[in-house]
């Protein structure tokens, strides 16, 4: 694994631990991310971090992506600095970038 990968990784479960997610393990890479579980519901999320201030998401995007993500939720995490910002972004809000 090489190690940009392995630290996104590590990094990814991080957010799940410190936001009470659940790395959904069925998926492999094309799947969810997490999950949140709130009473009976499930929340989909896609988990993103970057050491930069941009973020990227795939290498074939198109349609099945944007079908893939349309109601999903969003947790980023910037490490800059030696410090970390974290973002979330709703469907709601990323429904411009995604539609």
């Amino acid at each position: 694994m090489a190690e940009s990968s392995f630290q996104d990784d590590q990094r990814e479960n991080a957010m799940i631990e410190l936001f009470g997610l659940e790395k959904d393990h069925s998926e492999g890479r094309s799947g969810v991310d997490a999950y949140l579980t709130i009473g009976t519901s499930r929340i989909a999320f896609e988990l993103k971090t970057s050491s930069d201030t941009s973020v990227t998401t795939v290498r074939d995007f198109g349609p099945e992506h944007i079908r893939k993500w349309r109601d999903k939720h969003w947790l980023f995490a910037f490490y800059r600095g030696g410090k970390i910002h974290y973002q979330y972004a709703s469907p709601a809000i990323m429904k411009p970038w995604i539609d």
